[in-house]
């Protein structure tokens, strides 16, 4: 909760934006996303299991499981299967999908840092924004109160008839164009207040919401040795974006890896275990011995002879209950053994996954040059931006104490009489102008600073 007493600090924010941006967070489930590939990529060493099987309602012919022969009439069968498959040899597949994940999820890190540092360079070009609206809002209060004690002694003049009805007028319209300029920013305070305060996704009341303004001294600024090629190569080559497009390449030089590992045989490792159970088959515990009599001609005498033959048969009083846990056990079978698989033609598939992997490859690498290209500029776009804020600001700091000292002359001539109040009122919106366009280039000096040493130091702070 924000208490109407807390100031929020630019570091504060940061911290805040850390934890609860959804940006942030949402980069946040990216990396757990790809460490999650990784982690299944290391299973993909292991051998598979499976249990499968089923329990059916048979009607009219069906083939029985247990004796493989025709039965008529319904019954209720199950069937389980137990099965594994250990992938011993497959082109180094495994292998390079573990090196391809394993870079991913380097890459998704990085480019949680990039979506890290531009949430906070949003926060502190609003938060400086802030800061400025603040300083001109000051000064337009400045004028407004000077505006008001010179309107209640232009009236007194009015009044005893020291100054003629037009010179009083025009003095009420200043007052009146200077309360319109505090209105104005006033009311840009609170527009970039809320631009910061929608930016940090925050839910509390925005009317407690307020920032800690800091001391700001541009005297500590440099820009000295800010433009040498080494520091600038160093920093391309730290910056987050550069660093994720250089994972991304190697997954990618992984990814072709992976595609031609199709081209190779495969080698498994194959066991399972079966049984089934067959509703209502008999099951005797006892056999009876049994002669029977096989009708057989003596090839030598011609005559007929009956060859004895015994059998064992189940005893019919010896039958039970034959119930699914004993035919389970009785009807166990099992194998194990070694498959292989040769890719001989495909369609093209192989040969087509390759050339999407290079082509995939190439615009990785396109991706490091993009983005050690934008970084470069960037730092170039920033340093030169620096430096002409800093002439600008040092043109608008010389303009604004010019019309400082030109507004107090001014005032001077105006309070003897020598120049109107529509006089005074020019020197007044020139010194507004003037003192506004030094806030400004005072406040976009210190924010290109801040952002060229983001991107050489990876910091920022006021």
């Amino acid at each position: 909760m924000i208490n109407a007493q807390e100031k929020w600090s630019l570091n504060k924010c940061i911290e805040h934006a850390r934890v609860n941006n959804l940006d942030i967070q949402r980069g946040y489930n990216a990396v757990a996303n790809a460490d999650l590939s990784e982690w299944q990529s290391k299973l993909a060493f292991l051998p598979t299991a499976n249990i499968n099987g089923g329990y059916y309602w048979n009607f009219g012919l069906t083939i029985d499981p247990i004796s493989n022969t025709r039965q008529p009439g319904s019954r209720q069968t199950l069937s389980t299967t137990v099965s594994g498959n250990w992938t011993l040899l497959s082109g180094g597949r495994n292998i390079y999908q573990l090196q391809q994940s394993r870079l991913n999820s380097v890459a998704a890190l990085y480019q949680l840092e990039e979506v890290k540092n531009n949430t906070f360079l949003n926060i502190a070009s609003a938060y400086l924004q802030i800061i400025v609206n603040i300083q001109l809002e000051s000064v337009a209060k400045g004028q407004l109160n000077t505006s008001l004690k010179s309107l209640e002694r232009t009236q007194i003049l009015y009044e005893n008839g020291a100054i003629s009805r037009d010179n009083y007028l025009q003095s009420v319209a200043q007052t009146k164009v200077d309360e319109g300029n505090l209105t104005g920013a006033t009311n840009s305070v609170l527009l970039s207040k809320l631009l910061l305060f929608q930016i940090l996704q925050l839910e509390t009341d925005f009317e407690s919401f307020d920032i800690e303004a800091p001391v700001v001294d541009l005297n500590q600024l440099s820009l000295n040795d800010y433009g040498r090629d080494d520091l600038k190569n160093q920093a391309i080559q730290k910056q987050p974006s550069v660093r994720a497009a250089k994972a991304s390449l190697e997954s990618a030089q992984y990814g072709i890896k992976l595609a031609n590992s199709g081209r190779y045989p495969s080698l498994f490792f194959l066991a399972q275990l079966n049984s089934n159970y067959v509703q209502g088959l008999p099951y005797f515990t006892d056999f009876v011995e049994l002669t029977t009599y096989t009708l057989v001609e003596n090839p030598s005498t011609g005559n007929i002879e009956q060859i004895p033959q015994v059998i064992n048969v189940p005893d019919p009083n010896s039958q039970i209950n034959y119930t699914i846990g004993n035919q389970l056990s009785d009807n166990w079978n099992q194998f194990i053994g070694f498959g292989f698989q040769v890719p001989l033609f495909n369609g093209g598939t192989t040969h087509a996954a390759v050339q999407r992997a290079k082509i995939q490859e190439n615009n990785a690498s396109l991706d490091i040059k993009a983005s050690e290209l934008s970084v470069r500029q960037t730092i170039e776009r920033a340093l030169v931006d620096a430096k002409n804020s800093l002439a600008l600001f040092n043109a608008a700091n010389a303009s604004s104490q010019a019309s400082e000292l030109a507004l107090n002359n001014a005032q001077l001539n105006f309070d003897e009489g020598v120049i109107s109040a529509f006089d005074l009122g020019l020197s007044k919106n020139q010194y507004l102008a003037a003192k506004s366009q030094e806030i400004q280039t005072k406040f976009d000096y210190l924010f290109k600073v801040k952002v060229l040493e983001f991107y050489l130091f990876n910091q920022i702070s006021l």
